[in-house]
């Protein structure tokens, strides 16, 4: 049965790229309204768990989404199996919106759905999510399917199985749980600006919108196949070949530039064994051609 509308706040639990203040107080002003609402911890996990909910919500009249960016927003609900309609949603955007625009908007309709509250209550004690050592932090890529151009950048370049090929020879994230959490280094190489990470911080990664100018200055950074001269595989491998282990305190400059330029972080270059840049590599290549 199709649901007359819904409105949904998103609490972007994992992540500190909404504040506190403004996540609360959004919340309190639309309490304080009489609004009804349906309120989670994170869109992101629910995206890749593949949560029941998102369909749900997708098939309602009218659809509020209080989140981050309605690009990222957008290809959350399509990687998790419930592409929104074209009409009838409202994206408000809790990284730049104020809380008193937000608020003012819902108010605007008041076709509003009953409040079901799924997986969290919407008093404010109940909101201060805590997660555990062995939690996951819900970081992966989500594909922006309007601009990507299956160039397969992304999927050479992971290193760890986050990419997979469908039967149609579409790049998709397949094992969202692999990727390596603060590390958008796929994104970085990806030349239309296709890959979002709804937590990350800088734009255009974040999900914010992409322009010609901004789509040319993140082309002019990129190496793509190329990294600062040299292949990226090929000098990590004979890193690895060495038998070193990547630490906080190497010397390699182009280690360092990796880190900079990609924004990858130290631990994840840590975590890399010798040997299996190599194997990978060699995988992605095959697959490539």
């Amino acid at each position: 049965m199709t649901r007359t509308g819904v409105t949904i706040y998103c609490h972007c639990a994992n992540s500190a790229v909404i504040t506190n203040r403004v996540k609360l107080g959004v919340l309190d002003a639309i309490k304080d309204a009489g609004i009804e609402f349906e309120a989670v911890p994170d869109l992101c996990k629910l995206s890749a768990e593949r949560d029941g909910a998102l369909k749900r919500w997708a098939k309602a009249k009218s659809i509020k989404i209080v989140a981050c960016y309605p690009r990222a927003v957008k290809w959350l609900f399509y990687a998790g199996r419930a592409p929104l309609p074209k009409e009838s949603v409202e994206f408000l955007n809790m990284r730049v919106d104020s809380i008193e625009k937000i608020t003012s908007s819902l108010m605007k309709d008041s076709i509003i759905a009953s409040c079901v509250r799924r997986r969290a209550s919407c008093k404010r004690t109940q909101y201060a999510i805590r997660k555990t050592q062995n939690d996951w932090v819900p970081w992966f890529p989500v594909i922006d399917y309007d601009r990507c151009k299956n160039c397969k950048q992304c999927f050479n370049f992971c290193l760890f199985g986050v990419y997979e090929l469908s039967e149609q020879g579409q790049v998709v994230v397949k094992n969202p749980a692999n990727c390596k959490t603060n590390c958008p280094a796929c994104a970085r190489m990806c030349p239309q600006c296709a890959i979002i990470f709804p937590k990350y911080s800088d734009s255009p990664i974040n999900g914010d919108e992409v322009n010609e100018q901004t789509l040319q200055d993140e082309k002019e950074k990129k190496g793509r196949s190329l990294l600062l001269g040299e292949n990226i595989y090929d000098t990590i491998r004979q890193h690895s070949k060495k038998g070193k282990r990547f630490s906080k305190d190497a010397e390699s400059s182009v280690l360092k530039k990796l880190q900079e330029k990609l924004d990858i972080p130290p631990e994840v270059l840590e975590s890399l064994p010798p040997g299996q840049i190599a194997q990978l590599d060699e995988k992605s290549c095959k697959k490539e051609h």
